[in-house]
């Protein structure tokens, strides 16, 4: 089978260099905004429309579909197959158009950690590199000014995007804690509007990576409420604003770092969450809570009595959020 050409797309439109990055998805990538940049590297691949044979190059690849850069015309509802650098041949249909920008639904699904696999097993062993995984969770950033709960957009062994709220500066020092990784140093390597790229000093493995891609595939991805809809309901439970918080005896899972243990949650609020625990933990120390509903959510020790921990969620949880936690928990009881 032959592969496609080999070639590295490069286009003229911005400040920010893009790569081709890979999503967890398993839709087709819609049409998005995408930063603009100074080059794009992307992956070729070659598209077979009939018996043509067309290059292009590959901007997002998700379960479900793929998003393409192909200068000849194509239309959408017609089918095609896209050849991948591994060989590998996915029929599929165009279901949107932007330019020279083609969304292509897949015909089946496929396995993004197989079409992964691949590509680093044909890289020489000395040199195998993940290539930039699409991945939408929490994260703290400390920077000389503070720490702040941000997203990310999307991670690789050498860096992340990062959604933030506040502008950061070219150059400037950082941390980064990802809930299942340990703090990662960084530096900022480019910023635009609210979006930033963080460069991973050192790298990650990519070994270790691959490993936290797959933890976050076999967790279930309706299981977080970070970040729940304006319009959800707003009724609450007599608790939010009490000192005391909502008083239960939840089982739940706290991880530092990729150590994790269970707990026994005595009291929540949208603010604090106070638990039992044997563990040797020390004031200030930084968590990943897991309660029902909620996947994981950053929180400090703020006070130790015996083995009672009472930490601070670094960003309060939304009201309808604490409301399904505690649904969820009294169903289970």
């Amino acid at each position: 089978m032959r592969k496609p050409d080999v070639l590295v797309v490069r286009r003229v439109v911005g400040k920010v260099s893009v790569e081709t990055v890979y999503s967890l998805s398993g839709d087709v990538p819609p049409v998005d905004g995408v930063l603009e940049a100074d080059e794009i590297g992307l992956w070729p691949g070659a598209l077979t429309v009939g018996s043509v044979r067309l290059v292009c190059s590959i901007r997002k690849i998700s379960a479900g579909g793929a998003v393409l850069h192909v200068d000849q015309e194509v239309e959408i509802g017609q089918t095609l197959e896209l050849e991948l650098m591994t060989g590998e041949l996915l029929a599929g249909t165009v279901a949107w158009r932007r330019g020279s920008e083609v969304g292509l639904s897949f015909e089946a699904p496929i396995d993004v950690f197989a079409i992964i696999a691949q590509d680093i097993v044909s890289q020489p062993g000395e040199r195998r590199r993940m290539p930039r995984v699409e991945t939408v969770c929490s994260a703290l950033l400390e920077t000389a000014k503070g720490t702040e709960l941000v997203t990310t957009r999307d991670i690789s062994q050498g860096g992340a995007k990062i959604d933030v709220p506040f502008a950061l500066v070219p150059d400037e020092r950082v941390m980064l804690t990802v809930d299942g990784l340990p703090p990662i140093q960084g530096v900022v390597r480019w910023t635009r509007h609210n979006v930033a790229g963080i460069a991973f000093l050192p790298e990650l493995r990519w070994q270790e990576l691959m490993l936290w891609l797959k933890e976050r595939r076999r967790a279930d991805p309706g299981a977080s409420l970070a970040a729940p809809a304006a319009d959800q309901p707003a009724s609450v439970p007599p608790e939010p604003g009490s000192e005391e918080g909502v008083q239960l005896n939840l089982p739940a899972r706290v991880r530092e770092g990729t150590r994790r243990w269970s707990i026994d949650v005595g009291a929540i609020t949208t603010r604090s969450v106070t638990f039992d625990s044997f563990a040797a933990l020390g004031h200030g120390s930084l968590l990943w809570v897991v309660l029902p509903g909620l996947e994981g959510w950053p929180a400090r020790i703020v006070s130790v009595d015996g083995y009672r921990f009472t930490c601070e969620f670094t960003q309060p949880l939304h009201p309808a959020v604490l409301e399904r936690i505690l649904a969820l928990a009294t169903a289970k009881a």
